[in-house]
């Protein structure tokens, strides 16, 4: 599992205020990095939007079982890409629909992950 040690000690160590980067705070940069909007955030969480506003502005501080579902999230993804990245070999390019016809999420956040490190040849177009 990938883990945030940074983001812990500046989440504990310093007030709201100071934790944030600039702009923005990690919980925020978390979030896009993830991907979510408020709105995911707030479903993944089990919290109303105003609650994860707050966490993402540096308002109140972002509770350790809200860090350890975005630490899931990201381990999921990161699982998900070592499968994607060997189907990706395989095929030359895998699939990131399911068995419904509607892009999967974490296989399309893998997919990204892979082309923005290099790992896979993108063709223009």
């Amino acid at each position: 599992m990938l883990n945030f040690p940074a983001v812990d000690t500046v989440a504990r160590l310093a007030p709201a205020s100071e934790a944030k980067l600039p702009a923005r705070t990690i919980y925020s940069a978390c979030l896009s990095r993830l991907g979510l909007s408020h709105q995911d955030a707030a479903e993944l969480h089990a919290v109303r939007v105003d609650t994860v506003r707050s966490w993402a502005s540096g308002r109140r501080p972002v509770p350790e079982g809200a860090w350890s579902e975005l630490r899931q999230l990201e381990a999921d993804v990161a699982a998900r890409i070592v499968t994607f990245s060997a189907q990706w070999d395989a095929s030359g390019r895998p699939d990131v629909f399911n068995d419904a016809g509607e892009v999967d999420a974490l296989d399309l956040m893998a997919a990204a992950a892979l082309v923005l490190n290099g790992t896979i040849p993108v063709q223009a177009g």
